[in-house]
């Protein structure tokens, strides 16, 4: 099964973004030719709409450039005591093959094939992103000229669809808005997609598609990179967590306690901006690019895979610190403190020694990890630590732990 670079999609990272991304679109012919096995198919497809209690919300049916009502592919069904609408396999076959448009919405909530679509560019853009299907029977007209508020990378998987991509306007407007051919003018691209073929779309951008003599499947990738407004929010929010900003004002309109309030709202403005100013951006940067990475909908956790490979583990495999923060502290009577994804356990002061020695990607066997004991007690100590996610195993890829907000007092062998 193929694994996908953001690479693969737009070819040289760096030439993309300096003259494609949020400028202008971007055809690549055969870019994934050949490497389609991995990704959402048609047979996929009925298999989740074969799911009897898919929410209707998940799925559109459009014909004719316009959206068919729910209730006409939809059925109540009941889930306990309660009565809820579901999608109708067989009402959603009839309107595809009346010539309706079938759209599947965040299609990476149910299949692993979709997510690892969506993983190069939630990783690239260290945002939040959405997969969507769209199905159309041949010699239909799919949605008639749109933009959207979102960029969207276009992979045709199946069948051929021919596409119209207007020039990306100077300047944009946020929302959703339709078209018709004659105000847009001539488009800059004009393309039958062939299976493998992808196209990128900024945001704002219109286009539209067509299927021409066979079934079309693509799938649209959409993503909208947080703006500056969102990342600063991101990192004023971070500051605003110390203790010396939890305190209730009371802000009254005029009089003694207004003057007051006036210069305490002062002093904290003061505070915010000396905090905001000493932070040092490249560290920052980092947080930013990490806190987005592990938001929903843009990683994949491997929590299973993890501990699998953390109970795999033997005395001549090598191990590593993991990317998840640790914070070791002092000893204290042979013992030293450590703190990991909200764990707080108490480990021997020579396994502590060995933690702060892998600091920059140094490796050790575990049976070396703990000096001065046994390679059975050894082991055991770093599988321990594994689990936790302090370590990981050096020899395969390796998937981030997710933090833990509870804390945890355990006591260390």
């Amino acid at each position: 099964m193929d694994t996908y670079s953001f690479e693969d999609f737009v070819g040289d990272r760096d030439t993309f973004l300096a003259e494609h991304f949020n400028k202008k679109p971007l055809l690549r012919k055969g870019a994934l030719a050949g490497r389609l096995d991995g990704l959402p198919s048609v047979r996929q497809l009925d298999d989740v709409l074969a799911l009897e209690t898919t929410p209707p919300s998940y799925l559109r049916v459009t014909k004719g450039g316009k959206g068919v009502p729910s209730g006409a592919y939809t059925r109540t069904v009941a889930r306990g005591a309660a009565l809820a609408e579901a999608v109708n396999p067989e009402k959603v076959y009839e309107l595809f093959r009346s010539g309706g448009t079938v759209t599947w919405n965040s299609l990476h909530h149910v299949l692993p094939s979709a997510r690892r679509l969506l993983a190069p560019f939630t990783d690239t853009f260290a945002c939040e992103g959405e997969v969507v299907l769209f199905v159309t029977p041949a010699r239909n007209d799919g949605f008639s000229p749109h933009h959207d508020s979102i960029d969207v990378y276009v992979v045709q998987v199946d069948g051929t669809k021919t596409w119209r991509v207007w020039a990306t306007p100077e300047v944009r407007r946020g929302d959703e808005a339709s078209y018709t051919a004659e105000e847009l003018g001539e488009p800059v691209i004009e393309v039958t997609l062939q299976p493998g073929d992808v196209l990128y779309v900024p945001h704002g951008t219109p286009h539209a598609a067509a299927a021409r003599s066979e079934l079309s499947l693509h799938l649209s990738v959409g993503i909208e990179p947080r703006r500056w407004r969102d990342l600063l929010r991101d990192t004023v929010d971070s500051v605003v967590r110390d203790p010396e900003f939890h305190a209730f004002p009371y802000l009254p309109g005029e009089g003694p306690q207004g003057d007051e309030a006036v210069a305490d709202l002062s002093r904290h403005i003061e505070l915010l901006r000396d905090r905001l100013a000493s932070l040092e951006p490249v560290s920052e940067a980092k947080r930013l690019a990490q806190t987005g990475r592990e938001r929903a909908g843009a990683g994949r956790p491997r929590e299973f895979s993890r501990l699998h490979a953390a109970d795999a583990l033997t005395t001549d495999s090598l191990v590593r610190r993991s990317s998840a923060p640790v914070e070791i502290g002092e000893s204290d009577g042979g013992k030293t403190g450590i703190r990991v994804n909200g764990h707080r356990i108490a480990v021997p002061d020579a396994v502590a020694r060995t933690l702060r020695d892998l600091d920059g990607g140094r490796q050790v066997t575990t049976s070396e990890f703990f000096p001065g004991v046994d390679a059975a007690r050894s082991l055991s100590a770093a599988r321990g630590l594994a689990r936790l996610g302090v370590l990981e195993c050096a020899e395969h890829a390796v998937f981030p732990v997710r933090p833990s907000t509870a804390d945890h007092h355990d006591q260390g062998k």
